[in-house]
């Protein structure tokens, strides 16, 4: 047994850092952690918002992150001292250690840093989602939502063939972002129309693939799914990524009347040994320098900041990912 210091959720905006015992199972590994980050679920968890009963306990908090196996339990047999590792899943990762299941764990590609592996989880769940979209050569495609996938996908969708890659958001920074990672078109939804402004630029085409990344804790979630499905054209395809956690209001006629496929992706709630086979193949265009995580990355702090951290990602709505440095 050991003692770590860990982020403990103790109630709507109260989270601090707390020693916390660690014991290792025989199934489990004990990693040092390099580098945690704050997911969107974990900002819905601060905030006080409904969560789910069907999810864990959003108390000592942290599912993204990585690091190195220190001790491995007797019956592991996938991962030993030393290994290079990608958390998937809930166990604590805003601490200095973490103990997790070898079920949650991947190893992290041979030619990918720490850095950008630690963000492993996050980018295979935007990837997973770009993979669905089935984008074809030539095609429109519009990305509602610019959160880490929403972000992502910009580069991923436009890589994969996309023509014309039109960014939707609330946010200025967002936007600029958006558009120094390909973007052919940004439209600010608080200041202007973007059912309008997109029927102009397709000359009333549409889009053949609404990808929807707003959710969890955004108070946009709602507004920017039904966008989605109204920008996206007959028997095109509609990607909705972010878990929505609180029940929405959305008429379903247009997808069903104008043959529009829609897909919910969930890379994480799928089975380990299918992110086993999938999670390898993901994080393929980022380890060959095909998609540039920097310009993501909007805020750093150390895991002993984790509180101050939290704090920062609920009141400014510009940041898309912050993460937390051993």
């Amino acid at each position: 047994m050991m003692k770590t210091l860990s982020a403990l959720l103790e109630g709507k905006g109260n989270l601090s850092m707390v020693e916390k015992n660690l014991v290792i199972k025989e199934d489990e590994v004990l990693v040092k952690t390099f580098q945690a980050s704050i997911c969107d679920a974990d900002l819905r968890a601060y905030r006080g918002l409904n969560m789910p009963n069907d999810l864990p306990p959003f108390l000592y908090l942290g599912h993204e992150g990585g690091g190195t196996v220190i001790e491995a339990g007797s019956k592991v047999r996938e991962f030993k001292r030393g290994d290079r590792v990608m958390l998937f899943g809930p166990h604590s990762s805003f601490s200095n250690y973490f103990v997790a299941n070898v079920k949650n764990l991947h190893k992290a590609p041979d030619d990918l840093n720490m850095k950008v592996a630690s963000l492993g989880e996050p980018i295979a769940v935007g990837m997973y989602a770009v993979y669905e979209a089935n984008v074809q050569l030539g095609d429109v495609v519009a990305v509602v939502g610019l959160n880490f996938q929403g972000l992502l996908a910009v580069q991923a969708l436009k890589k994969r063939g996309a023509s014309k890659v039109i960014a939707i958001d609330y946010s200025d920074k967002h936007l600029e972002i958006a558009r120094n990672t390909g973007a052919d078109l940004t439209i600010n939804t608080t200041k202007e129309d973007p059912l309008k402004r997109i029927k102009e630029y397709t000359d009333k085409e549409l889009c053949d693939i609404g990808f929807h990344s707003c959710g969890y804790w955004n108070p946009r979630a709602e507004e920017y799914f039904n966008l989605t499905k109204e920008l996206t054209r007959d028997e095109g395809i509609m990607i909705s990524v972010p878990d929505l956690m609180s029940p929405i209001n959305a008429s379903l006629h247009r997808i069903h009347h104008h043959a529009i496929t829609i897909k919910f992706p969930a890379l994480m709630h799928h089975s380990p040994a299918f992110r086993e086979i999938w999670v390898p193949r993901l994080m393929k265009m980022v380890s060959r320098g095909k998609i540039d995580i920097a310009p993501l990355l909007t805020g750093v702090y150390k895991i002993g900041e984790t509180p101050e951290a939290m704090k920062d990602f609920h009141e400014n709505e510009d940041h898309v990912k912050i993460i937390l440095e051993a």
